[in-house]
């Protein structure tokens, strides 16, 4: 499986001012001379040498992953990075017809892309919604209501399926298998694990995380257990939830933990919180990665921040 995530940033879509972009491109030309660069020839080679983030920050849009195995694939959330989606299928001339999108819950930051998704519009698609809860077609159909969007959802032109699943049941969509799992988020949220040639995929994003081992976890567990890649929300830091208990959102210091319990190979951490500047973001990593060399230096477990357009393999 390829794991594409489309948008990896939390609440809001958010971007640095100009200001801060400005400061930004500062300090990467301090760091293009200090590196011994001098000519503009070097430019491509310095870049080449830093990991994407350390260019153009962690993204902008809001939750969109797409899991991928051939032809295949599925979505998971239409945040606004499903704009970014479709836009890709429009430049790449994309012949695909029939669209697979699991919906975790109703938070607008989960939502706000499906408007904007062209193959609504296209007589040819068909798309198939996915959820646990009962309400998700009434959610959908919301979003397409004046005056907030003057297209209603009853004009659309593709032909748009809802499927009502159920926690804990393996579903068999699009080729791939499918569970719900409860997350810890004051509105009904669910996670999902999503497997394939015996590959593991799990989806944890606004998830609190205030249960952390199997006893704990009940049911939930199977959501972690031996998962290859586990997408994990770290929107805040633990010195923040005594202020933040119970908004749904949870921390680098969780998702090792849960990491830890259930064997997890790879954890990538997401949900980016909307008003904290690069160098904060930065500043989480590096006390993510003081925690981890202390707490885990012996553990196989890798992991790092996600960002808008990675790709990752699953093998």
């Amino acid at each position: 499986m390829k794991i594409k995530f489309w948008g990896v940033r939390g609440s809001l879509p958010s971007s640095m001012s100009p200001f801060d972009w400005s400061q930004h491109f500062e300090n990467l030309m301090i760091d293009f001379f200090r590196c011994g660069f001098s000519k503009a020839s070097d430019v491509s080679q310095f870049i080449q040498q830093q990991k994407i983030p350390q260019i153009g920050g962690f993204g902008e849009a809001t939750t969109c992953v797409q899991i991928i195995d051939e032809k295949q694939s599925l979505i998971i959330d239409g945040g606004s990075g499903i704009k970014k989606y479709s836009d890709f299928l429009i430049q790449s001339r994309s012949s695909q017809n029939e669209f697979h999108i699991l919906l975790s819950h109703f938070h607008f930051d989960h939502l706000l892309g499906l408007p904007f998704f062209g193959p609504h519009f296209q007589e040819t698609c068909v798309i198939h919604f996915y959820a646990v809860q009962p309400e998700a077609e009434a959610c959908v159909r919301r979003l397409f209501e004046r005056p907030m969007f003057p297209v209603s959802f009853d004009s659309l032109n593709a032909k748009i399926v809802f499927h009502q699943i159920q926690p804990y049941e393996v579903n068999l969509i699009n080729g791939f298998k499918v569970q719900a799992f409860q997350l810890d988020h004051p509105d009904q949220c669910f996670g999902f694990r999503v497997e394939k040639n015996q590959v593991a995929y799990a989806h944890a994003i606004d998830h609190e995380s205030v249960r952390i081992n199997h006893q704990q976890l009940g049911k939930d567990a199977g959501l972690f257990e031996k998962a290859k890649l586990l997408y994990f929300d770290a929107q805040y830091e633990e010195v923040d939830m005594l202020q933040k208990k119970g908004w749904g959102h949870g921390t680098c210091d969780r998702g090792f933990e849960v990491a830890h319990h259930f064997g997890v190979q790879q954890i990538l951490f997401a949900h980016h919180d909307p008003s904290v500047s690069l160098q904060n973001s930065r500043n989480q990593k590096k006390k993510a990665q003081e925690l981890f060399e202390k707490k885990y230096i012996n553990s196989s477990l890798s992991w790092d921040f996600a960002y808008d357009g990675q790709e990752v393999e699953l093998f």
